[in-house]
């Protein structure tokens, strides 16, 4: 009878975690949702290595934020969208360059630009109704 109710609870058991298991999927993002979500990491990236005067990670980060903001700005059809995402690549560039120099004063100053024009961007298109 022990081994009977145990067995049963453990079925009942595996039954709950796999049943919530599959409610609890989450829909797959869309590829600008993505592109957002691996900037605002590389931003707190960079933040975090800059507190901590990491200057060659702050400069691989911001390298790789230009880089993928330049191939999305090129191919963005909205004009707008294109110019606010254009100048978040050469902002990136220049915040690699003055991290290559370890110039934390100037890190800061581009990382508050970027901050802005993403902000920028969230106003004037995505939040727009």
């Amino acid at each position: 009878m022990k081994k009977s109710v145990a067995l049963m609870t453990v079925i009942l058991f595996a039954a709950s975690v796999l049943a919530y298991a599959a409610g609890d999927s989450k829909p797959e993002l869309r590829p600008s949702q993505k592109a957002m979500q691996a900037r605002a990491a590389w931003m707190k990236a960079m933040n975090e290595n800059l507190g901590a005067k990491k200057f060659e990670a702050v400069a691989k980060d911001a390298g790789d934020l230009a880089a993928q903001t330049k191939k999305a700005g090129e191919g963005q059809a909205n004009p707008l969208a294109k110019e606010l995402t254009l100048a978040i690549s050469a902002l990136a560039q220049e915040t690699a360059a003055a991290a290559g120099k370890q110039d934390g004063d100037a890190i800061k100053a581009k990382l508050g630009a970027i901050r802005e024009k993403c902000g920028e961007c969230h106003t004037k298109i995505r939040d727009k109704k």
